[in-house]
């Protein structure tokens, strides 16, 4: 560890020291009860306890969960919520006293690409970085390491330049991604990565670089000691290209940015070991709310055991996937496999160079009277958006001018107005969409 990592780590821990020490808390706490059998009687008890603290929070401070009062404290006991229902009855589930102003919003496309806004207090926000230090040990990741993100930068996105100095974290715009882009990209990360760094991207991201490398036969002899795939799985072709072309692990992350960290790989390719200490994972059937089957895949649905300011219980993903049983270094884990979540398109503009699929959703967030939406690839410069609005859309101008910005001048687009996004058999939205090149 250089000196200026150690001076990063250790100004990181006092800090957090002085602050009552609630990141060092969570983090001791997931080792603790995710490094243990899955029904072993400590973790058991550890969620029942914080469990029923969390359901009688909910009852007795937010407006919708009160309709229970009176009633049991039994998980079964509440109903499934999904992104869509939150949205339309988001204050219902701030708990009091929480000021809605002063607490840290987390926005996010959702699984039907509509806008989705939620809140977490304080204490949650401590616990998502508990989380990712946790689980970025696993690569050789040490608070003051320095963590490379690959990814389109927006403004809801962007970090100040205080806070990537402080967290020692550098984000590198990928929007457009042609060969001559690429090449200059791989030559900043060597540069930035002497000394060690863990690299972060979506895993479209990385389907690029493999196409990339693969055409060039190029290998790096770089500082990344860790490639983590973000909120997509690794096709195992790209994982494997990317772990011998940089010379390290690579890992899919299960998470999103309403609850956090839900989980991650290890030893097989795409099986989720659960974060069981910060969340209750359900697998319900996909045509009702009755549990799936032992093998069957099904809704994920999941309890954040520790976000007061905005409860999110036995929430609906929007993610397909089953959960088994592993043995992982000498100890049973709970694990999701047979993953069906979110692999998006690629996208590419009107010259043919590739645009991130991550930017174009970005677009629509700011139209929360925006339903559902999706973006579809017709042709080489055809582009059809798919709308579904909550009553009147007045601002397709200005949604039209910010694609065309990003497509180009010679991008053709078209607007479609429909009370329905047709599903994929899984069951899944997929809201980027490329019907022309398939590949």
């Amino acid at each position: 560890m250089s000196l200026l990592t150690a001076i990063r780590n250790k100004l990181f821990w006092s800090y957090d020291q002085l602050n009552g020490g609630r990141i060092d808390r969570a983090y001791l706490e997931l080792k603790k009860f995710n490094e243990v059998d899955s029904n072993s009687a400590s973790l058991i008890n550890h969620q029942k306890k914080v469990l029923g603290q969390l359901l009688e929070h909910a009852v007795n401070r937010t407006e919708y969960y009160g309709q229970l009062k009176g009633a049991g404290r039994d998980l079964n006991d509440f109903p499934i919520v999904n992104k869509h229902l939150i949205r339309e009855e988001q204050d219902k589930f701030i708990a009091s006293p929480f000021d809605k102003n002063k607490l840290y919003m987390m926005a996010t496309s959702g699984s039907t690409g509509a806008p989705f806004v939620c809140y977490q207090d304080v204490d949650k926000k401590k616990r998502v970085k508990a989380e990712v230090i946790y689980y970025s040990e696993k690569l050789g990741y040490a608070v003051g390491k320095r963590i490379i993100v690959l990814r389109a930068v927006v403004d809801q996105s962007r970090k100040s330049n205080l806070e990537q100095w402080m967290q020692n974290i550098v984000q590198i715009d990928v929007s457009t991604m042609d060969d001559e882009r690429i090449v200059r990209l791989l030559s900043e990360i060597e540069n930035l990565s002497r000394g060690g760094s863990l690299l972060l991207a979506y895993a479209s991201t990385y389907d690029i670089l493999k196409d990339f490398i693969m055409r060039k036969g190029m290998a790096y002899n770089c500082g990344i000691f860790g490639l983590v795939s973000i909120s997509e799985m690794f096709f195992d072709k790209t994982r494997k290209v990317m772990a011998e072309a940089f010379k390290c692990k690579c890992v899919s992350r299960y998470s999103n940015q309403e609850n956090g960290i839900l989980g991650q790989d290890d030893f097989i390719n795409n099986a989720f070991l659960l974060n069981e200490a910060h969340y209750i994972f359900e697998v319900l059937k996909t045509d009702s709310d009755t549990p799936a089957k032992t093998g069957e895949i099904g809704r994920i649905v999941i309890t954040d055991l520790y976000n007061y300011a905005m409860p999110m219980i036995r929430y609906d993903t929007g993610d397909m996937g089953m959960i088994s049983t592993m043995q992982y270094q000498d100890i049973s884990k709970n694990v999701i496999t047979n993953f069906g979540g979110r692999k998006i398109d690629m996208i590419y503009d009107a010259d043919g160079n590739f645009l991130s699929p991550h930017k174009i959703s970005v677009a629509f967030w700011q139209y929360p009277e925006l339903t559902q939406f999706q973006f579809v690839q017709k042709g080489a410069k055809e582009y059809l958006v798919r709308l579904n609005v909550l009553g009147q859309f007045a601002k397709q101008k200005e949604l039209e001018a910010e694609l065309a910005s990003m497509l180009g001048d010679s991008a053709r687009i078209e607007f479609e107005y429909t009370d329905f996004i047709p599903s994929l058999e899984s069951g899944k939205r997929k809201y980027i969409q490329n019907d022309y090149y398939q590949g």
